[in-house]
């Protein structure tokens, strides 16, 4: 797949891979997608977790394909037998799913994206960050951090060991993942920070409108939120003339060597791949401590 097909950064908008597993029709970040491809010849792995159907050599490459029947947690057979994979890559870790089919690419908002209710993540079982009303039907937006983390606990995000450093700075992160942004916020609370916390862009964005600049230290956010994406909110900051003193970092699963010219380009003072909390917190600090010496 082309990564030429990624939208200019900060307009809100994002293009995602619409497939089909089973009867769900689900989505992905095409940020998050390296390739489309037949299916191929698949490896059983003995004592491999029971969400990992095996691994397959891809270009010299042994990469791990997720049974995502599994990973939704449905007991039904799939009446349609998975004919493509999907490459992806977040957290700098590569792994496949099997698909029964992909419809396409569309294009929205992040407006267009609204966030799971209760009812679908009470149960912590449900896999989904995000809402799309499509006409007449539902596509889930898949939360893959998750997926890896079931089968990975040493990929999920964990909390810092850092004890102090940060002692009344003030810290706003915005972060959609309501585990991810409890792990983040106790983090930064255990190193001294005061931390304001959002779930998506313009919530951050609205708070830091009625603010002083000197009040914050620094902002955190994640690329794909719904209402407000991280990009959007970086460049929101960074051409506000009251605002744009304040350090921005991108802290995704989507941040790599290949796409952080878009963090660039929105003027992101730092980039960073989740899971990284104890890189986040010095990073913090260093930005900031900066920012303090310009002063």
């Amino acid at each position: 797949m082309s990564k030429e097909i990624l939208l200019e950064s900060g307009t809100n908008e994002l293009e995602i891979v619409v497939f089909n597993v089973g009867e769900s029709i689900l989505g992905v970040n095409v940020a998050k997608v390296e390739s489309i491809i037949e299916t191929l010849p698949i490896t059983d792995v003995p004592n491999a977790h029971k969400n990992v159907k095996g691994v397959i050599n891809y270009r010299g490459r042994v990469i791990p394909v997720i049974n995502m029947l599994k990973a939704l947690s449905k007991e039904c057979q799939d009446p349609n037998e998975p004919r493509l994979l999907i490459l992806i890559h977040i957290n700098n870790n590569d792994f496949a799913i099997e698909v029964s089919g992909v419809e396409g690419i569309k294009r929205l908002s992040w407006q267009d994206i609204e966030s799971p209710s209760h009812i679908l993540i009470s149960d912590n079982e449900t896999p989904t960050t995000g809402v799309v009303k499509d006409n007449e039907r539902i596509i889930l937006m898949l939360d893959f951090e998750k997926i890896l983390a079931d089968i990975d606990p040493s990929l999920s995000l964990k909390e810092s060991s850092r004890t102090r450093g940060l002692e009344g700075k003030k810290i706003v992160v915005a972060e959609d993942s309501v585990f991810l942004i409890k792990i983040v916020n106790e983090s930064f609370i255990k190193a001294g920070a005061i931390v304001e916390k959002f779930s998506n862009g313009k919530l951050a964005l609205d708070y830091l409108r009625q603010v002083s600049e000197d009040e914050v230290y620094c902002v955190i956010t994640d690329i794909e939120m719904p209402v407000m994406d991280g990009l959007t909110l970086t460049r929101e900051i960074k051409t506000n003339e009251r605002l744009k003193s304040i350090p921005v970092i991108l802290f995704s699963s989507i941040v790599s060597e290949n796409l952080k010219h878009r963090g660039l380009s929105v003027g992101a003072d730092g980039q960073i791949t989740k899971p990284e909390i104890d890189k986040l917190i010095s990073m913090v600090m260093e930005i900031g401590s900066q920012r303090n010496i310009k002063k």
